[in-house]
């Protein structure tokens, strides 16, 4: 057989060969993709079910720390207010040296006169006072879990409504807090929402695992 015909063979034997190869290679993708299809479509759920417990948890987490700063508040005679960081996700529970009443809107505060004379404030007492860490466990900031995140932070009174940079919860050692709407998230959406809503006059908090809207 001439060299040219050998080599002609080879090559059709040889591509032959690759084409078997090519098809058997896409019958493996095929296999695969559906493999990855089946791991995710049970997987999704999954990641949603462990989100929809961070969220839980940090809620009732959070909900305990408001309830032990009004207490404490109450039981120490100092103002005490939780201090959230939207960029950092996460809240830390601070003290004030004074009593002192402060409002969240300061024009406000200004304008208010029976407030100021109800409180004896002078000149001096007006200016924020300066806050402090809370000593011990309580004091330490605390981190939502990966992937959880503050939507929003609502103080009804004011008709004020925070969703970035840093929001503040304040407990006034008369017994009294705001009255706030704290609503927590997933980062990306996977598992909706879950919401805080602080009473007032006792400082309990309602949880509910959707997006509260004050009527």
């Amino acid at each position: 057989m001439p060299k040219r015909v050998e080599k002609a063979t080879e090559q059709i034997s040889f591509l032959r060969v690759m084409n078997k190869k090519k098809a058997f290679t896409l019958i493996e993708i095929l296999i695969v993709l559906a493999i990855v299809g089946m791991i995710i479509g049970i997987g999704i759920p999954q990641v949603q079910r462990v989100f929809r417990t961070n969220l839980k948890s940090s809620a009732a987490k959070l909900s305990g720390l408001i309830r032990f700063a009004y207490d404490s508040s109450v039981v120490k005679g100092i103002t005490h207010r939780i201090v959230f960081d939207f960029d950092k996700r996460s809240y830390k529970l601070e003290v004030s040296p004074k009593g002192d009443l402060i409002s969240l809107d300061n024009e406000k505060a200004k304008k208010d006169a029976e407030l100021k004379k109800s409180l004896d404030q002078d000149k001096e007492s007006e200016k924020p006072p300066t806050f402090y860490p809370y000593e011990g466990e309580a004091g330490k900031e605390m981190v939502l879990p990966s992937g959880i995140i503050f939507d929003s932070i609502e103080n009804i009174s004011i008709k004020r409504k925070i969703t970035s940079e840093i929001a503040y919860l304040y407990f006034f050692p008369q017994g009294m807090t705001e009255n706030v709407i704290i609503r927590l998230k997933s980062e990306k959406g996977e598992a909706g929402y879950y919401s805080i809503k602080v009473n007032p006059a006792n400082a309990r908090a309602k949880i509910e695992g959707r997006y509260i809207e004050e009527k």
